[in-house]
C-alpha cells in the first residue's frame, strides 16, 4: 500500500546537505508527491513511529559523525528499544562523505543500520557521494532514479508544477554539430552562419557550426579564444592574477563537437529569499584594521556563545625559504577564564570575514555601490517558502554584512549556480556555455580551477542575477576550527594555535593566484612576521571573534596518565601534541613536587606515567621542522620516550634512504608499537587515512590476523577512545 505523503530528514553541517534535502523536497512536490521536511534535530515535529515513508540526507563532521544537528535524533535512536519502532517505515538515505578519511559516509552507514534493526526496510538503494571526486556524480543520478522509486511507495498526485520542467525544455534544445572542413579558416575569415545556428572556433583552428533551435539561440559568431585564452610559453608575459580581483576562467569548448543533446541539466533554482528595504539608514561598518567580535551580524549562529581573543604575540616557525609560512599564535582570553574550560586536543572556531577588498569587487561587479550595500534590510521567504537554516534571522542587517559575513564566496559552486547564471545570461553564447558547463564532465573540469563567483561574473558579463537569487544558492560562510597547542596547566590565559598560511596558484596552464580566508587575514592582522622562531609581542593586541566547539569526538590527552601515548602528527598536525607533552610534563612536575619522602619517591612517580611516542613528518628539517627545540627539549627532560621524524622533500645526508613518510616509519616501528597498543594498552592518536593503513599494515603483520580483522580491531578501539584521530574536517583555511 502506498503512503500519502513521505518525510525528508536531512542533517548539515555545512549547508550542503540541507540544501540537496531542501531542494529533493521541492520538486518532489512539484512532481505531485505531499510531505515534509525537517532538520534531524526536530524530529519530534513528526511521529517517526508512524513515518511510512522516510528519506534521510545528510553529510559528516569529524571522523565519521553526525553533523551537530543531528545529535539528539542520534541519541533518540539508540533510546528506541523497539525492535520493531520502523516496522511500517521505507526508507532511502543519501550521504555526503569524503573518501580522504578513513571512516567514509560514516554516518549515512550509521542511519542504515539502525533504520533496519528497528524494523525498516530501505525502498531505494542508498547513495553515497564522495566530496574528493565531486558530490554531483552521485548525488544528481541518485535524485533522477529516486521519483521511480518514490512513486511505487508514495501515492503521486496532479503536478503542483511551477513551470520549471517545461522551462527547461523550452530554454534548451537538441544540439547537433556538422564540420566545417576548411581546417585554416581564422576568426577573420569566419563568416555569418545562418539565422539559427552558432559558429566556434576550436583549438586546432577548425570551425563548427552547431545548429540551434528558434526559441533558444540566434546566430552568434564566437571564438574560442575568448573563453579559452591560451597560455603564453613566456612566464614573463603571464602575471598571477589576483584572486581579490577575480580572474577569468578558461572554458574548454571543444568537447561540443561530441554533444548531441544537453541532458540531466539541474532545475532551475527555486526562489526562496526577497530584501526588503526596512529605511534609507547607512549601516556603519568597521575597516579589517578596526574588526572586532562586536562587528559579527546578530544572524551568525554557533554552538556556544562568540567572545573577543587578543591576538598577543606571534612566531614565525618556518625558514623564509620554506614552501609554505606557518604562524604560531598566542590569543590572550584572560578576561574569559571564567567561562572557558580547555584541555590538550580541545578546537575552537574563529569567526573570519570574506575579504573586503573581495567582496566590494563582487559588489561593484553585481551593481551595488558602497550606499546601496550598505542599507537596512531584511531577509524574508517568499510565499510557501523557508528561509535557508543561515538566513533565518537575517534581520535589520546590510547586503555588505550578508556578503562579508554571512556567505561563502570562495568554495568551488554548485552546479545551481551556473544555472542561475545561465537563466540570466542575456548573451546566448554565454548561455549556451553555462549550460554546457553544467554537465558533470565539464563541471568536474571546471573545479580544477577553483572558480569563485567573482571568477563567473567576470566570465560571463552579461549574466547579473538579483542579489535575492544569489541568496537562494550560495552557501553559508563557515567558521574555520583550530587544535588549542597549549596546555592550561602552563599559560591558562592564552590559546596558542598553529598553522599554514593558505597561498597556491592553481595549476597551468590557469596560473591563478588563491588565498584562504582565515589565515592570511591572521597573518595581516600579526604583522606578517617572517622572522624564524622569535616570539613578538604586538604592541596594539587585535581581538578577533572565537567561540569554543564542544569536543564530541574524544580528541584529548588521556586523564590517566600511566597510559602510554602514541602521537602521529605530520605538519601542522602536530599543534595539538605541544599541549599533550606540556600538559604530561606538568603533572609529573607537580606530582614529584608533592611527593619528596622516600628513597625512590622520584623512581615511583616517574612509574605513574606512561611512555610519549611521537611520528612527526616534514618536509625539510632545516626549513619547516615546527617546534624543534621544543620537541627536542621534551625528549632531553625524559618527557618524550621516542621522536621519530620523516624527511620528505630534503633529506640530510644521514637521512639518505630512510623513510620520507610517517606511515612508513610507523611501519619500520611496527613491532614495538604494537606491542605498545596490545601489552601495554597505549592510546594511538594521529590522523589521516594513510596513517590507518598502516596500522592496519602493523596488525596484520604483529598480530597474525588477516586485514578484516585488524580493521575490525582499529574500529573497535576507536568506540573505545583507544584510536582517537582528530580528523574534524577543520576550515583552517
Amino acid at each position: 500500500q502506498k503512503s500519502e505523503k513521505y518525510v525528508i530528514l536531512y542533517a548539515s553541517q555545512t549547508g550542503n546537505a540541507e540544501w540537496i534535502a531542501k531542494n529533493i523536497h521541492q520538486e518532489a512536490n512539484e512532481r505531485g508527491f505531499s510531505g515534509e521536511c525537517h532538520v534531524m534535530n526536530e524530529h519530534d515535529k513528526v511521529d517517526l513511529e508512524k513515518i511510512e515513508v522516510l528519506i534521510a540526507v545528510t553529510s559528516n563532521t569529524g571522523d565519521g559523525d553526525p553533523p551537530d544537528n543531528a545529535i539528539k535524533f542520534f541519541r533518540f535512536l539508540r533510546k528506541i528499544k523497539s525492535k520493531t519502532f520502523f516496522a511500517k517505515t521505507r526508507f532511502a538515505i543519501l550521504g555526503l562523505g569524503d573518501t580522504n578519511y578513513a571512516n567514509f559516509n560514516n554516518t549515512a552507514k550509521r542511519l542504515e543500520k539502525r533504520f533496519l534493526e528497528l524494523g525498516g526496510a530501505a525502498f531505494y538503494e542508498k547513495g553515497l557521494a564522495d566530496d574528493a571526486t565531486g558530490l554531483e556524480s552521485v548525488v544528481d543520478p541518485w535524485i533522477a532514479n529516486l521519483w521511480p522509486a518514490l512513486e511505487k511507495v508514495c501515492i503521486k498526485k496532479d503536478k503542483k508544477s511551477n513551470g520549471q520542467i517545461e522551462k527547461i525544455a523550452s530554454s534548451v534544445a537538441n544540439i547537433s554539430v556538422k564540420e566545417v572542413k576548411d581546417n585554416k579558416t581564422n576568426l577573420q575569415s569566419i563568416k555569418t552562419e545562418p539565422e539559427n545556428s552558432l559558429t566556434i572556433v576550436t583549438r586546432d583552428e577548425s570551425t563548427k557550426t552547431v545548429a540551434t533551435s528558434e526559441n533558444t539561440f540566434n546566430g552568434v559568431t564566437v571564438s574560442e579564444s575568448t573563453l579559452n585564452p591560451q597560455p603564453s610559453d613566456d612566464k614573463t608575459l603571464v602575471p598571477i592574477r589576483s584572486e581579490r580581483k577575480g580572474s577569468k576562467l578558461i572554458i574548454d569548448l571543444s568537447d561540443l563537437e561530441s554533444v548531441t543533446q544537453l541532458t540531466s541539466l539541474p532545475r532551475i533554482p527555486t526562489a526562496i529569499c526577497k530584501i526588503t528595504k526596512v529605511d534609507s539608514e547607512i549601516k556603519k561598518t568597521l575597516s579589517k584594521n578596526k574588526y572586532s567580535f562586536q562587528s559579527i551580524p546578530t544572524f551568525i549562529h554557533t554552538p556556544t556563545r562568540v567572545f573577543g581573543a587578543k591576538i598577543s604575540a606571534v612566531r614565525c616557525l618556518t625558514h623564509p625559504t620554506a614552501l609554505k609560512r606557518t604562524l604560531h599564535l598566542e590569543l590572550d582570553v584572560k578576561d574569559h577564564r571564567d567561562d572557558i574550560e580547555f584541555v590538550p586536543g580541545d578546537v575552537f572556531g574563529i569567526l573570519a570575514p570574506n575579504d573586503e577588498e573581495f567582496v566590494w569587487t563582487l559588489l561593484k561587479t553585481l551593481g551595488i555601490d558602497h550606499d546601496e550595500a550598505q542599507k537596512t534590510v531584511n531577509i524574508e521567504a517568499m510565499e510557501g517558502a523557508e528561509l535557508p537554516t543561515h538566513l533565518k534571522d537575517a534581520k535589520s542587517t546590510s547586503v555588505y554584512e550578508l556578503f562579508r559575513y554571512g556567505l561563502d564566496l570562495t568554495s568551488i559552486p554548485r552546479k545551481a549556480l551556473l544555472r542561475l547564471l545561465a537563466e540570466y545570461a542575456t548573451d546566448p553564447e554565454e548561455k549556451k556555455t553555462l549550460l554546457f558547463l553544467c554537465r558533470i564532465n565539464q563541471f568536474n573540469c571546471l573545479r580544477e580551477q577553483l572558480p569563485t563567483l567573482l571568477d563567473l561574473l567576470l566570465t560571463f558579463p552579461s549574466s547579473r542575477p538579483p542579489i535575492e537569487r544569489l541568496l537562494d544558492v550560495l552557501p553559508p560562510h563557515q567558521p574555520r576550527y583550530y587544535s588549542i597547542a597549549n596546555s592550561p596547566l602552563v599559560d591558562p590565559n592564552n590559546l596558542h594555535i598553529a598553522f599554514n598560511i593558505v597561498h597556491y596558484n592553481t595549476p597551468d596552464p590557469f596560473a591563478v593566484s588563491k588565498w584562504g580566508i582565515c589565515t592570511p587575514w591572521l597573518d595581516e592582522l600579526s604583522g606578517r612576521i617572517t622572522t624564524t622562531n622569535v616570539r613578538t609581542p604586538l604592541l596594539s593586541p587585535v581581538e578577533i571573534p572565537i567561540f569554543m566547539k564542544p569536543n564530541e569526538h574524544g580528541f584529548a590527552i588521556p586523564k590517566n596518565t600511566k597510559i602510554p601515548l602514541i602521537m602521529i602528527g605530520p605538519g601542522t598536525g602536530i599543534a595539538p601534541f605541544i599541549g599533550f607533552l606540556q600538559h604530561r610534563e606538568k603533572l609529573r612536575d607537580i606530582r614529584r613536587k608533592m611527593s619528596t619522602i622516600g628513597l625512590h619517591a622520584r623512581r615511583e612517580i616517574d612509574k605513574q606515567f606512561g611512555d610519549l611516542w611521537l611520528f612527526y613528518g616534514c618536509r625539510d628539517r632545516e626549513k619547516d621542522f615546527l617546534y624543534k627545540d621544543e620537541l627536542e627539549g621534551f625528549v632531553e627532560r625524559g618527557v618524550l620516550k621516542q621522536l621519530e621524524v620523516a624527511v620528505s622533500r630534503a633529506p640530510s645526508a644521514g637521512e639518505l634512504g630512510k623513510p620520507k613518510y610517517v606511515q612508513d616509519l610507523i611501519k619500520i616501528r611496527g613491532k614495538e608499537v604494537y606491542e605498545l597498543i596490545n601489552q601495554k594498552g597505549a592510546d594511538a592518536k594521529g590522523m589521516a587515512k594513510g596513517i590507518n593503513d598502516a596500522l592496519t599494515d602493523i596488525l596484520v603483520e604483529h598480530g597474525n590476523m588477516d586485514r578484516v580483522e585488524a580493521s575490525k580491531l582499529l574500529l573497535t578501539w576507536i568506540q573505545e577512545k583507544r584510536y582517537l584521530r582528530d580528523l574534524v574536517k577543520f576550515f583552517a583555511i
